[in-house]
């Protein structure tokens, strides 16, 4: 039997963090916390997927998104040290079982606290490992030895490889580091693919003025043939968040399917 599901990733940009002196080109109206709560979830509804994974979730959103998504669907958040927001995880209640689920805060890490999201789950009687997370940020021109987010989705990676053995592994999340960075590098090299690699365009952010991919779906190279949705083209002049764009971040969407 071919297993076939959807998955999204999605910074969803904390409401702690919307201030009008960081999104200088936002029209007001599209900061305003209700009216943009409201086209968040309404966004996130619309995306239909079977696995979810967002990040920077305050737990009145995650709250919010879980009424919102109704009785079919099951989530879990996990918070942050310190930190006002943390991840989230949602799975299509009848499609997709949640076995168990496991909240890691890294080790190699900075004040900010990051951490990721673990879950086990079921689809169609195969079992896989779906992680969420919001890698530490560094400028471009870090080396792989300095770079904390490469640290840490390696360190991700080895807690996959101990505490589910055998699974095969989806890793999404706001990496916080382009494609020609030592984060993916890294990620390649322990067999995972990026699930947009055909999609163009693919930016995902458009963060002082700069169109860039920073999110991503990595899944198992010999396992899942992906199928991304289209993404808008980011501009410089794209307002994000906007009265469209509730978030100042894009959501990746992607079909898999595996023999």
């Amino acid at each position: 039997m071919t297993l076939r599901f959807t998955a999204a990733t999605y910074n969803i940009l904390a409401d702690a963090y919307v201030r009008p002196n960081r999104y200088p080109d936002s029209p007001p109206a599209a900061l305003e916390p209700r009216a943009r709560r409201e086209r968040l979830l309404e966004r996130i509804a619309a995306l239909d997927v079977d696995l979810l994974g967002l990040q920077e979730v305050e737990p009145a959103a995650h709250e919010a998104i879980a009424a919102r998504l109704g009785a079919g669907y099951l989530g879990v958040h996990a918070q942050r040290h310190g930190r006002p927001e943390g991840c989230s995880v949602f799975v299509r209640r009848g499609k997709v079982e949640l076995l168990d689920s496991h909240v890691h805060h890294y080790a190699a890490r900075t004040d900010d606290h990051q951490l990721a999201l673990i879950t086990r789950v079921e689809l169609d009687g195969q079992r896989l490992a779906f992680a969420t997370t919001h890698l530490q940020w560094c400028p471009d021109q870090t080396g792989a030895d300095e770079h904390v987010g490469r640290s840490q989705l390696l360190e991700l990676l080895d807690v996959l490889d101990v505490r589910e053995r055998g699974l095969e592994r989806l890793v999404c999340g706001d990496f916080n580091a382009v494609s020609r960075s030592p984060v993916i590098e890294a990620a390649l090299a322990r067999g995972l693919a990026l699930g947009a690699a055909s999609q163009r365009p693919w930016d995902t952010c458009n963060a002082n003025r700069r169109p860039r991919k920073l999110d991503y779906l990595l899944y198992p190279r010999e396992r899942f043939v992906p199928h991304p949705d289209p993404l808008p083209t980011l501009r410089r002049d794209t307002p994000m968040p906007s009265l469209v764009e509730p978030s100042d971040h894009l959501p990746l969407r992607i079909a898999f399917t595996a023999g």
